[in-house]
């Protein structure tokens, strides 16, 4: 016979808040959250950084046009062409002056780039201070300054600036470009709406529209100077 008393409620209460407050259980309730992923600990976006190019970003055309615009509203005065002409001299001797702006002064304007001044640098030089400084990308940025090489059967023994407006990315890896530039027939004349094509694999540009879309194709691509 079992003369063995049955346990009361009121001890089995107690006997499971000792094994509780012993750590033998825990609440599920009594979990506590995962902290929040900061800012620092989120993956990276791939957003492209000065002079390397994202692998799998997508390009927005124009994503930053209203920010050119706004940095431009001071910047009239490069659109004031001087034509060149007769000037007289202290000494009284008439000289022809170049016209104003030059492609690589009209190309400073707009940017508002006035780093890597070499004295009378060239649009070479510029894009190779540039690079040096890691200041460059071969991946189109409106508002950046895409620089030609040198091609003296062309006529650009040092280069020329062009100044990227647009951009839009083609289905092929090419890319589409809206560009202005000046002094493309040696009369300061501005180009303000030229069509180019630009090829990042053979870094070559292709003029479909404007002055120069009767020759200028298959042009050689330095890259493109930053603001």
């Amino acid at each position: 016979m079992n003369n063995q008393k049955p346990i009361s409620p009121r001890l089995s209460t107690l006997l499971a808040c000792l094994l509780l407050t012993a750590g033998c259980a825990q609440s599920p309730s009594s979990v506590e959250p995962a902290p929040p992923v900061t800012a620092q600990e989120q993956p990276a976006s791939g957003v492209e950084e000065k002079g390397q190019t994202a692998q799998n970003d997508t390009f927005l055309p124009g994503l930053d046009e209203q920010k050119i615009r706004l940095s431009e509203r001071d910047r009239s005065q490069c659109f004031n062409l001087q034509p060149g002409g007769v000037k007289t001299s202290r000494k009284g001797h008439h000289t022809v002056g170049r016209c104003q702006p030059q492609s690589l002064i009209y190309a400073r304007c707009r940017t508002g780039l006035i780093t890597c001044r070499l004295g009378d640098t060239s649009p070479v030089q510029w894009y190779s201070c540039a690079k040096r400084s890691g200041n460059t990308t071969a991946r189109p940025v409106p508002g950046s300054v895409m620089v030609l090489d040198a091609n003296s059967r062309r006529g650009m023994p040092t280069g020329h600036p062009v100044y990227v407006e647009q951009a839009w990315a083609n289905g092929d890896g090419t890319w589409r470009l809206r560009i202005s530039h000046t002094n493309y027939d040696r009369k300061c004349h501005l180009d303000k709406d030229a069509t180019v094509l630009y090829n990042p694999t053979h870094m070559t540009a292709s003029f479909k529209s404007g002055p120069w879309s009767t020759w200028a194709g298959n042009l050689k691509v330095l890259g493109f100077i930053l603001r």
